[in-house]
């Protein structure tokens, strides 16, 4: 609305088109992308927001959960007279009333790790928005094994983390090592999870996904980015590749794991 009460119009997509490095060609690819959004919780709500607001053509939400009245303080997206019904399906209605340009589909179930490769097909990124780790193991492995672009934030309590993964880049499993040797995180139903920690990782995972899909700027490919809200403290560090990393047989770097 401009001064004196004056509607202006234009392109929706007219402001980020408008970007240096991005371009209409950016939005054309963002446009002709279909992507991948495992959960739909405190991480998923906004990066379907912000991918949906961005024009992404085709977004496929994966979430076998209903929504719980303890999820509204940081999912955003959802309404108090929505608790009870399933995220998957609240959520593609959200996008859908967001941006109609849009096409969205909505996958109500809960995937076991050996169906995650059939999922990760024909897509062109996905973005890790689960909460276990047996699930991002899974789906890291996928999108190594398709050379499908993989997005992953996570999240607890203040802080929380970020990375993107590329055909040949140091990958999940090469950061954290074998799944067997990590300890099951603790649910935030008992350590409790800040609101806003989940909308500032799902805004960094969302744009990790533009770069990645448009080419612009630098995406966190073989960096993390850690993120401490209670601080205010914000660290990117540089990954190294695992030679002896089972899922990617990475062969680009021989130091350790964080360097």
């Amino acid at each position: 609305m401009a001064p004196g009460g004056r509607v202006v119009t234009g392109s929706r997509y007219d402001r980020q088109a408008a970007l240096p490095g991005f371009g209409p060609g950016g939005q054309g690819r963002l446009r002709r992308a279909r992507v991948l959004v495992l959960g739909a919780g405190g991480l998923g709500s906004p990066v379907l927001a912000y991918l949906a607001g961005a024009g992404v053509g085709h977004l496929v939400v994966v979430d076998g959960d209903g929504l719980d009245r303890t999820n509204l303080h940081r999912q955003v997206i959802y309404a108090d007279q929505e608790v009870g019904g399933p995220k998957a399906v609240l959520a593609a209605a959200f996008v859908r009333r967001l941006n109609p340009d849009v096409a969205v589909t909505a996958v109500v179930r809960d995937v076991p790790p050996e169906g995650l490769a059939a999922l990760v097909q024909g897509s062109d990124l996905v973005l890790d928005c689960s909460d276990n780790l047996p699930t991002r193991y899974a789906l890291n492995r996928a999108c190594v094994g398709a050379r499908v672009p993989y997005v992953w934030a996570a999240v607890g309590r203040y802080s929380g983390r970020c990375s993107t993964v590329l055909p040949g880049s140091p990958c999940f499993e090469c950061l954290l090592g074998p799944q067997h040797a990590q300890p099951a995180p603790e649910p935030a139903s008992a350590a409790g999870i800040f609101g806003p920690v989940c909308g500032m990782l799902g805004a960094t995972a969302a744009s990790e996904a533009i770069k990645v899909l448009t080419g612009a700027g630098r995406p966190l490919v073989g960096r993390l980015s850690n993120v401490d809200l209670l601080t205010g403290d914000c660290v990117v560090v540089d990954l190294a590749g695992d030679p002896a990393c089972a899922a990617c047989d990475q062969t680009l770097d021989t130091g350790s794991r964080l360097s």
